[in-house]
């Protein structure tokens, strides 16, 4: 089962922007991919929500929002075997949709592992 992240063209979220604030960056084992850990400088209010996005390693400056991890999900790292460590979470914003990830399915060709999975079905 593959999984394609949708997101807003009219929100794009560029490194380059300059109110990104990167929080991680880490490259998989492989060097294939990376992802970014990261949130807006709001002015006033202080900072935004943060973001996790995924992109290959090869990207220069990409949309970050055409790659984002759903809403209810948060990056914790990379696996010795490449695999993309997610981990599910109730986020403190409203949430644009429910989305359900898996152990084993890929995020843009990268396969994920979901920590606190529910296992009992």
């Amino acid at each position: 089962m593959y999984f394609i992240s949708c997101s807003s063209p009219d929100n794009p979220h560029f490194e380059s922007a300059s109110d990104f604030i990167l929080l991680n960056e880490e490259t998989s084992p492989n060097e294939l991919f990376k992802y970014y850990e990261y949130q807006f400088d709001n002015g006033a209010f202080g900072y935004s929500r943060v973001f996790w996005s995924l992109v290959k390693t090869t990207s220069v400056n990409p949309d970050l929002s055409k790659s984002l991890i759903p809403d209810g999900y948060q990056i914790k790292g990379w696996s010795e075997s490449n695999e993309l460590i997610l981990e599910k979470w109730e986020p403190y914003y409203y949430k644009s949709e429910e989305i359900d990830l898996s152990n084993g399915m890929e995020f843009l060709g990268v396969k994920i592992v979901v920590l606190n999975e529910d296992t009992s079905s």
